[in-house]
C-alpha cells in the first residue's frame, strides 16, 4: 500500500467479499503465493553463497567439513547451514484478522471500505475506528479464538514452506523469529487493522504480544504463547516478556517468576527471554544516553546496549507491556 506496487495475486477487491471466510480464504491464497516465492528467492541466495567459500569457518569452527571435503555452505556439515524462510509478525496478521472478523463481519460496526479509508489515512481523522481496532480481541490474553487464528496461519505457512527442499535438496524447517527485522520491515508497512500505525515496528519475535495489548497478565500470555506454534515443526521460536523491576523484588516474586517459566515449558513452550527494566528508565536513557552506557536489553533473539539501538527499535521495546504478578 505504501508503494502502489501490486506484488500479490488477484483475489478481488476487499469490499466484494460476502463473508469473513471468503476474506480469510483470500488471505490464505496470498500466503500460498508468497511463501513459495520466498522459498525460491532463499534457495537462489544460498546457492550464490556456494560460490563464496569460507575455509576458516569450515575447517576450524564447524564439524564434518574437513572430513567431507566440502565448504560449510556446500553441504560440509551434518546439519544444513542455509535455513528456510523466517516468518515475522504473524501475530500482527492474526490480530488484524481478528479485528476484521469482529468489527466488519460479526458486529458490522464498520464496513471494509471504511476500514481501508482509515488505514490509507494512517488513522488520522479516524481515531474512533482505530480505538475499535485496538480494542478488538488480541492474541496474548488466553483468547482461544484469536490464538487459533495465529496457530492456523503458522500451520498454513509451514505447509507451503515444506513444498521445497533447501538449496542442496535436503529437507529444511522454517523459522519464526524477528531479531531486528520487525523494526526494519515495519518501516515498509502501512497501518494495520490491529490498530498499529504506519511505519512503526511490527510485533517482535514469534509469539510475543502486540505491545500494550496483553492485558490479562503473564499467565494468560504464556498460555497463548504455548498454544500458537508447533515448536517441533519450526526450527526457532522466540518469546519476549517485559517485567517492571518491582514485579521481581523479593523471594516470593522470584518463586512466581520461576513457576511462570516452568509452567510455560510444561505447556510446550520452547524459548523465553526477559527485560526487567521500567519504561521510565528506558525513556530517560533516550534523553541521557551518557548515563546508560551499560544498559543491556533483549531485543528479539539477541541482547544489545540500549543506547546503540535505532530509535524505532528503542520505542518498540519501551511500548512492550510491563507485566506484573
Amino acid at each position: 500500500p505504501l508503494t502502489g506496487i501490486d506484488i500479490g495475486v488477484p483475489t478481488g477487491e476487499a469490499e466484494t467479499f460476502p463473508s469473513y471466510q471468503a476474506f480469510y480464504d483470500a488471505v490464505v491464497e496470498q500466503l500460498q503465493y508468497s511463501v513459495p516465492l520466498m522459498r525460491q528467492i532463499g534457495r537462489v541466495a544460498w546457492n550464490l553463497c556456494r560460490g563464496l567459500p569460507v575455509p576458516f569457518a569450515s575447517a576450524a569452527l564447524v564439524h564434518d567439513c574437513v572430513g567431507n571435503g566440502k565448504d560449510v555452505g556446500d553441504g560440509g556439515p551434518k546439519y544444513a547451514v542455509g535455513n528456510g524462510v523466517s516468518f515475522v509478525a504473524m501475530v500482527d496478521l492474526a490480530n488484524s484478522l481478528a479485528a476484521i472478523k469482529k468489527l466488519v463481519f460479526d458486529e458490522k460496526r464498520i464496513t471494509i471500505g471504511q476500514l481501508k479509508e482509515a488505514l490509507d489515512a494512517d488513522f488520522e481523522g479516524y481515531e474512533e475506528i482505530r480505538r475499535m481496532c485496538l480494542n478488538a480481541p488480541k492474541y496474548g490474553n488466553d483468547d482461544e479464538n484469536v490464538d487459533t487464528i495465529a496457530r492456523d496461519l503458522y500451520e498454513i505457512c509451514w505447509k507451503e514452506h515444506q513444498m521445497f527442499p533447501d538449496f542442496l535438496g535436503r529437507p529444511v524447517k522454517p523459522e519464526a523469529y524477528s531479531v531486528i527485522a520487525h523494526s526494519a520491515l515495519g518501516r515498509f508497512t502501512g497501518a494495520l487493522p490491529n490498530g498499529r500505525k504506519a511505519l512503526l515496528a511490527l510485533t517482535d519475535a514469534t509469539v510475543s504480544a502486540q505491545p500494550g495489548t496483553d492485558t490479562h497478565g503473564p499467565t494468560a500470555l504464556i498460555i497463548s504463547a504455548a498454544r500458537v506454534i508447533d515448536t517441533i515443526k519450526y526450527g526457532a521460536n522466540h518469546f519476549n516478556l517485559k517485567f517492571h523491576p518491582t514485579a521481581l523484588v523479593g523471594s516470593g516474586a522470584a518463586r512466581k517468576f520461576l513457576q511462570l517459566i516452568k509452567t510455560y515449558f510444561d505447556l510446550g513452550g520452547y524459548h523465553a527471554q526477559f527485560n526487567c527494566v521500567s519504561s521510565e528508565a528506558l525513556k530517560d536513557a533516550q534523553l541521557h544516553p551518557e548515563n546508560y552506557r551499560d544498559l543491556v536489553v533483549r531485543v528479539a533473539g539477541f541482547s544489545a546496549y540500549f543506547i546503540t539501538l535505532d530509535e524505532l527499535t528503542q520505542n518498540e521495546i519501551i511500548a512492550r507491556t510491563e507485566l506484573q504478578f
